[in-house]
């Protein structure tokens, strides 16, 4: 298998770590047990909390989708554009899961008054801990080309679905809450002091496609980590083989912080 040679002759992990300019940095090391170098999906939607939703309607601030994001009866949804993710077994490399989930060309907008804020092209980053960075722009003016807007706590994450007939793969239930550093970006934006950090936005669902439905490729060149897939604490997941999923000809690594779903079936390893 060409992926378990490249393994086998100590192929260097790519680390996207989603920060300031978004550069990959290559690190030699120990090689990952599964690759997906070209993530497809559908999307990431935020099932926004009415705490939030009411915290800015009492400050008169109103929000909006973006570019291709759409809001439909409270949920906003973003298209996955993107990403890649590697997976490593669990001690050997830290954060095991790397990679990122993008949604370029899409976001929210705040309004209030004459001042409108903008939060688009969301990076999803798996690591420790996981969050959600994106651009801000106040006015048209750029303010932050990658700044983290979101903290994603996988503590409240549901059990993987996947759709054979649709071809997707969904994980759902990840908390998301307004980062500290938005929050008082927003206060200032907004002359006021009433955004708070760790503020909940909502519920976060991802829905991927399964490899071959949607252009996906994933590999696997070494044997995957036992026990079964654990979430919490916004950091990545304990790491394993679900064996209902394993039985049912699809193999699925959680990653805490509803950040990243790895999925292949395992007829593809034997090919």
């Amino acid at each position: 298998m060409k992926f378990r040679s490249m393994a086998v002759a100590g192929v260097a992990a790519l680390a996207l770590t989603g920060i300031g300019s978004g550069i990959a940095v290559a690190q030699a090391g120990p090689p990952p047990v599964a690759t997906i170098p070209s993530l497809t999906g559908q999307s990431t939607s935020v099932k926004l909390d009415s705490g939030f939703t009411g915290a800015l309607k009492s400050l008169d601030v109103t929000p909006a989708p973006t570019g291709t994001a759409t809001v439909t009866d409270g949920t906003a949804k973003f298209p996955i554009t993107g990403g890649n993710v590697t997976v490593y077994k669990p001690g050997e490399v830290t954060p095991y899961v790397q990679g990122m989930i993008m949604h370029d060309g899409s976001g929210l907008s705040l309004t209030k008054g004459s001042t409108k804020v903008t939060l688009e092209n969301f990076v999803i980053d798996p690591g420790q801990p996981a969050t959600l960075k994106g651009k801000v722009s106040a006015n048209g003016t750029t303010v932050a080309d990658s700044v983290t807007l979101f903290d994603l706590d996988g503590s409240t994450l549901k059990p993987i679905t996947t759709d054979a007939a649709a071809g997707t793969a969904t994980l759902t239930g990840t908390t998301v809450r307004l980062s500290a550093d938005a929050a008082s970006a927003l206060n200032k934006a907004f002359s006021t002091d009433a955004i708070k950090g760790g503020t909940t936005v909502g519920i976060a669902t991802i829905v991927v496609n399964l490899p071959g439905k949607g252009g996906s490729a994933a590999a696997m060149p070494g044997a995957m980590p036992t026990g079964g897939a654990q979430t919490g604490g916004g950091s990545t997941a304990t790491g394993g083989v679900d064996p209902t999923l394993l039985a049912g000809g699809v193999l699925v690594l959680a990653v805490a912080g509803g950040a990243l779903v790895v999925v292949r079936r395992r007829s593809a390893e034997r090919s």
